[in-house]
């Protein structure tokens, strides 16, 4: 149940992501129209979609880790026998658990900073502190993706050995 609900809201911070998408393409579209066809520049477009493309990743992430769709080797992998890809996968959950925590908190702290040095964008003045924490936030539910995954590896299952056709 937890599981599903979990999956659900990485799947909410897709759509978002979906949206921030349109979002930057039309700030883009109706940048170039100001500035081309107006000979006026949208304030603050150059900010929007540069926050706009860091949201846009890690909005997505969260997602992208619970369909396995990160990035993997498997060279060996797949010669491995059932318990020990279990076990491989188990770990590099785990790891991916831990580095993605890191780096929220690095980040989160990072946003503390800038807090305090009242760090604000250019033109919007949107505080960068409340950007970064935001960031991190969105870490913080990519190490959960990960955790969710890792408690899904311990859970499974092994699927039972048959032969492959054409194995002797």
């Amino acid at each position: 149940m937890a599981i599903t609900l979990f999956d659900r809201l990485c799947l909410i911070f897709a759509w978002l992501s979906g949206l921030i998408a349109f979002f930057v393409m039309s700030v883009t579209f109706i940048g170039v129209v100001m500035r081309y066809g107006l000979r006026q520049p949208l304030m603050g477009g150059f900010e929007m979609i540069e926050i706009g493309i860091g949201l846009i990743v890690f909005t997505a992430v969260p997602l992208m880790i619970r369909r396995r769709g990160n990035v993997t080797v498997t060279i060996l992998a797949e010669k491995f026998p059932p318990m020990l890809a279990r076990v491989t996968s188990l770990i590099s959950d785990l790891m991916g658990t831990v580095l993605m925590g890191f780096i929220a908190w690095r980040v989160w702290l990072q946003g503390e900073r800038l807090l305090t040095y009242n760090e604000v964008t250019m033109e919007l003045r949107v505080p960068k502190g409340l950007i970064a924490q935001g960031m991190a936030v969105l870490l913080a539910v990519a190490a959960l993706a990960f955790l969710v995954c890792a408690i899904e590896a311990l859970r499974r299952t092994p699927p039972p050995l048959t032969e492959k056709p054409g194995s002797l």
